[in-house]
């Protein structure tokens, strides 16, 4: 259920506004960080980019937001203080349940986990095939299968959006950094080359290129075989960098692909809406007013400059490039953490939050959530570290036993950490789950 976009010890966590550096390094200033501790800070903040501005990540953050607050309903209505977990998404009887068949499809739409990595893989190839996800509803999926040189083990898999994110984030970052990080694995970040190697080789160069096509298929639920039909389209009519601009090539890529998606602008729309459906308390305004302030401009972006991401990496080393440093005043971050958990985060500008309330760190708190309604077992609050580090948060939360067991019982402490703050506010607070190992 909790998705991570991950790259060594780093990542993005998808729909829930946080990624981690692990480096013992100060983030607060960008233009003062090593060269190859920006390389990896420009692969996660990508995938940031990817979760708020393509299809793709608003549908993710739209699936997930429905499954957390009809968890949090129910357990509410069913009024059984000990409430069994995983908490199961029932279908609704109305036909036109998107958030339920959404969340039916998301396992194939993201597409294998990307977890179990291969350094080096030999023998890829790929096929597409109908799945049967409900009986007589079938999809499209595409499946991968390749040798893994260390193992020798043969690995078929579905190729999914992860895939098309990481490989997308991992193209943007050796544009410029390539030589100074280490050479990725070739399973999951090399498979959209892997692909174009297969069927259009002669543009397997064309970072801006590929990137763009990565780009074009985010903006689609399924974004995997939307890759896979985008390169076979551009080989069928010979397209390349030097023959369409990036701009045209973008566009033609929509207008392949484009189906009965909603409009980009109305599911912007009701992606900030159901973010805002979880802080319904003044005490949370800022948050709400920064989520309107990231969508609201991320929408004028895609709209007048569609193909900001690629002018993102074409115009220059970050550093220098004076288009990222405008969509990054503009945009602005989410939560970064460094090895040791410290928090700092890039406030869009204009945006003044109004109180000392203001924590992004919120976001993360609800991914923790997010863990006792689907887990049948305790998982140690994330936050622990942050929370003792003090920097942007009470320096009154204490740090306990609860954290690691039972991190609902927080609740009853008088410093309410933000798990505790969001358990409470969803009116949680006298539940708690009943797991099978008696835990909790």
């Amino acid at each position: 259920m909790v998705e991570q976009l991950d790259f060594g010890n780093c990542y993005y966590r998808p729909s829930f506004f946080h990624m981690k550096i692990d480096l013992p390094v100060n983030f607060s200033n960008l233009n003062e960080i090593p060269e190859g501790a920006f390389g990896l800070y420009l692969h996660e903040y990508i995938h940031f980019v990817q979760d708020i501005s393509t299809i793709y990540g608003l549908m993710n953050i739209s699936t997930i937001n429905h499954y957390i607050q009809y968890c949090a309903n129910k357990i509410y209505i069913d009024k059984i203080s000990k409430f069994e977990v995983p908490v199961t998404l029932n279908e609704n009887s109305n036909p036109n349940d998107y958030g339920y068949s959404n969340f039916k499809l998301r396992p194939t739409y993201i597409g294998s986990s990307i977890k179990q990595k291969s350094k080096a893989i030999t023998n890829f190839s790929y096929f597409i095939l109908p799945f049967e996800f409900e009986p007589n509803r079938y999809i499209d999926i595409v499946k991968i299968q390749f040798k893994d040189s260390d193992s020798g083990e043969i690995r078929i898999l579905e190729f999914g959006g992860n895939h098309v994110a990481e490989g997308m984030a991992y193209l943007c970052e050796q544009h410029h950094h390539k030589g100074i990080l280490p050479e990725a694995d070739a399973y999951p970040y090399k498979l959209v080359t892997q692909i174009i190697q297969l069927e259009y080789p002669e543009v397997a160069e064309e970072y801006p290129l590929i990137i763009t096509i990565c780009d074009a298929a985010l903006m689609s639920y399924h974004p995997g075989l939307s890759f896979v039909r985008l390169v076979k389209f551009l080989k069928h009519r010979n397209i390349h960098q030097s023959n369409l601009n990036i701009v045209e090539i973008y566009q033609s890529c929509l207008a392949e692909i484009k189906g009965s998606h909603v409009d980009f602008e109305v599911l912007v729309d009701n992606v900030k809406s159901e973010i805002k459906k979880n802080f319904n308390a003044e005490y949370y305004q800022d948050i709400t007013n920064w989520i309107d302030t990231i969508f609201d401009r991320i929408k004028v972006f895609r709209k007048q400059l569609p193909t900001f991401v690629v002018d993102m990496i074409i115009y220059g080393k970050p550093k220098e490039n004076q288009f990222f440093r405008l969509f990054l005043r503009t945009i602005g971050s989410p939560i970064v953490l460094d090895g040791d958990d410290n928090a700092t985060i890039s406030l869009p500008e204009g945006f003044n939050p109004t109180s000392s309330n203001f924590s992004p760190a919120i976001f993360w708190a609800i991914n923790q959530v997010l863990k006792v309604f689907y887990k049948d077992s305790v998982s140690p609050c994330e936050l622990m570290n942050f929370c003792s580090n003090g920097k942007r948060m009470d320096p009154n939360i204490i740090v306990n036993d609860n954290c690691i067991k039972a991190p609902w019982l927080k609740t009853s402490e008088k410093d309410l950490c933000p798990f505790a703050q969001i358990w409470s506010h969803w009116a949680l607070k006298n539940f708690s789950p009943n797991h099978k190992q008696g835990n909790g």
